[in-house]
Order: structure tokens, then sequence, then C-alpha cells
């Protein structure tokens, strides 16, 4: 009797549990199954060494490409904040993210990127559950990495803060892709360029002022 009691109340534990989940918000990295937008390289001095300029981020073993493993990952943010994000014209930097959390955990991050047609795409297999999500939309940034994390990393770029309202139920899940717009990725310059150019601002400015 007590233990078919106590497999009862697993049972009925297990159940709600199953509810709670699938009663929270569901976003999925991925831009695979809404054929795109997708992630492109960059151009001009900071384009990535080896590729096409304009050309889809492609994989080839363990998701790399020009000898780069890439990883996918996302802040993001309650509601929408998007007019609160900073942004940056490099496409590159890491001061664009004001008000915004970088997703951890389950569905946060993806290596499985795609090639062929859909050069440029990349799909987790899990889903982000969205901490304290109870309605409306939800504001994402999608990120293209080369190392353990965007901010260390030599070849990077992110896209544009944008909304998804995330999904519940047994539905698929909102996909970033949904929402996203094409971005690039790029080799980050080194200090030693920002030096250099802060230097011939500096001179150009004394120049100007001597004049």
């Amino acid at each position: 009797m007590k233990r078919k009691l106590l497999a009862s109340i697993i049972g009925i534990a297990a159940s709600l549990a199953v509810t709670s989940a699938h009663a929270q918000g569901r976003i999925i990295l991925d831009n695979y199954n809404t054929s795109g937008p997708y992630v492109v390289y960059g151009s001009g001095p900071n384009k990535i060494a080896g590729t096409t300029a304009g050309a889809g981020l492609v994989d080839g073993p363990n998701g790399t490409v020009g000898n780069i493993t890439w990883t996918s990952g996302f802040y993001w943010a309650l509601g929408d904040v998007t007019a609160t994000v900073g942004s940056d014209s490099s496409g590159f930097g890491t001061s664009s993210f004001s008000g915004l959390t970088l997703g951890t955990g389950q569905g946060t991050t993806t290596t499985d990127l795609k090639g062929g047609q859909y050069a440029g795409s990349f799909v987790s297999v899990d889903s982000f559950f969205v901490p304290g999500w109870a309605a409306g939309p939800v504001t994402v940034e999608v990120l293209a990495y080369s190392g353990a994390d965007y901010a260390s990393s030599q070849y990077r770029g992110h896209s544009a803060a944008f909304t998804i309202t995330p999904a519940t139920g047994n539905a698929f899940s909102t996909t970033t892709g949904s929402g996203m717009t094409s971005f690039g990725v790029f080799a980050v310059p080194e200090p030693s360029t920002f030096a250099l150019a802060g230097l011939g601002a500096a001179a150009l400015l004394a120049f100007r002022r001597k004049k």
C-alpha cells in the first residue's frame, strides 16, 4: 500500500513538473528552420582571411570554417528594451549589450552550423526556458564567436537587438530566426591597432590646433 502511495505521489509530481515546463516561455536558438536571416562574413580590413565577403557562415568538421570553430549564443531581457540597447558600427564590439543578460544553460549556445543552401544558419536541439517570463515579448541579441566566450574571441559579431514572443505548451518554440536580421562576423583588430589609431587621431588634432 505504501509503495503504491509513493508511486502515485511521484507520478503526480512528475506530471506537475512537465505541466510547469510546458507553461514556461521557450525560445530556440535557430535560424535554420526559418531559412535565415543568416550570419555573414565581414569585409574590408576586418574580413576573415580566406573567406569571401558577404558569404554565409558555412560549417565543416565540428562547425568550422577557415580553420575557425564557431559558436552561436545570445543575450536576452524581459520585455521590449531594444530602444535602450546600444549598438556599434563595427559589429564586433562588446558595448552593445547594456540591459541584457547573457543566456546560460540549456539551449543558449550551439556549434551546430549549417552549410550548402543554408550557409550562415545554426540550430540548437534544446529549448531555452526564459526565467521569470509570464507573457509578452523578450528582447534578444544573437552572437557568433570563435573562442571560449564572446569577449575574448578573435573573430566575432552580433545581431541588432530584436523582440520575439516565446512559445508555450507543445507548440514549436519561437526561434531566433523569426526576429533577427542578418549580421556579420569580423576579425577583431589587435589592441595595437586601436593604439595606433588613437595616436594618429591625437597627432591630427594637435596639427589642426597649431594651424
